[in-house]
């Protein structure tokens, strides 16, 4: 008897430890999700004019990005030589949500923070420092680093599905920017030519390491906003 019950005992918790890890990503998605709608609902709390001065900041900040040559770090390394300038440029901290990706082909709904620190990428999608902050606009080039999975948070672990003609959103305080895939490439940790600026262009790379799980190179998913998309979007909900 005692044997039918061990048996049992370590068929459930064989069971139980097979379900964990995709019972608590279940869960860790839900929680990014409920980030998200904090976020949302904390702007509905803040005046309009705070907001619209933030977005004119942020603008500003772009500008300033557009015309600094001093490049890129890569969020992956130890190397924090642009984060202060770039705190002090827009003046927030950067432990607050300031927008969010959706990738619908993934079912992901992702908080991004300001600044692609280990912590930050610990919490959801950093923001590049060196890359223009994700508000849309000419001569623009985000760039959002995520891990490629953390065990029970996926992140950007299957950005690789995403293929030319894919579409992802990011949402902003005021807008939700509607971005087509078109590339998909494989870099060295050091070439960050692909994610210059490029006049008049208004750009959103996806950047993790690769191939998963180590971390040799980095793995970009390049997408270009498509503004008749957003207006066909807005007026069907209309």
């Amino acid at each position: 008897m005692k044997g039918k019950k061990a048996i049992i005992l370590l068929f459930v918790a064989g069971i139980l430890i097979f379900l964990y890890p995709h019972a608590a990503k279940l869960v860790n998605s839900y929680l990014q999700k409920q980030q998200v709608d904090q976020f949302q609902a904390d702007l509905e709390e803040k005046p309009e004019e705070e907001i619209n001065k933030l977005m004119e900041k942020a603008s500003a900040c772009n500008k300033e990005i557009f015309y600094d040559s001093s490049g890129f770090r890569d969020p992956f390394l130890d190397n924090e030589e642009k984060l202060a300038e770039f705190k002090n440029c827009l003046g927030i901290d950067d432990d607050e949500v300031f927008a969010a990706i959706e990738i619908p082909k993934l079912g992901e709904m992702i908080p991004i923070f300001l600044g692609a620190t280990e912590e930050t990428l610990d919490k959801g999608i950093g923001q590049i420092e060196g890359s223009s902050l994700p508000v849309g606009g000419e001569s623009n080039h985000t760039v959002l680093a995520g891990h490629r999975g953390m065990g029970t948070k996926a992140m950007f672990r299957n950005v690789d599905e995403l293929n030319d003609g894919d579409i992802f959103y990011i949402h902003t305080m005021t807008d939700t920017l509607t971005y087509r895939v078109y590339s998909q490439q494989v870099v060295a940790p050091d070439e960050t030519d692909p994610l210059e600026i490029q006049k008049n262009r208004d750009l959103a790379t996806l950047f993790t390491c690769h191939p998963y799980p180590t971390d040799r190179e980095r793995l970009l998913i390049q997408a270009e906003r498509v503004k008749d998309e957003e207006k066909k979007k807005k007026s069907e909900s209309k």
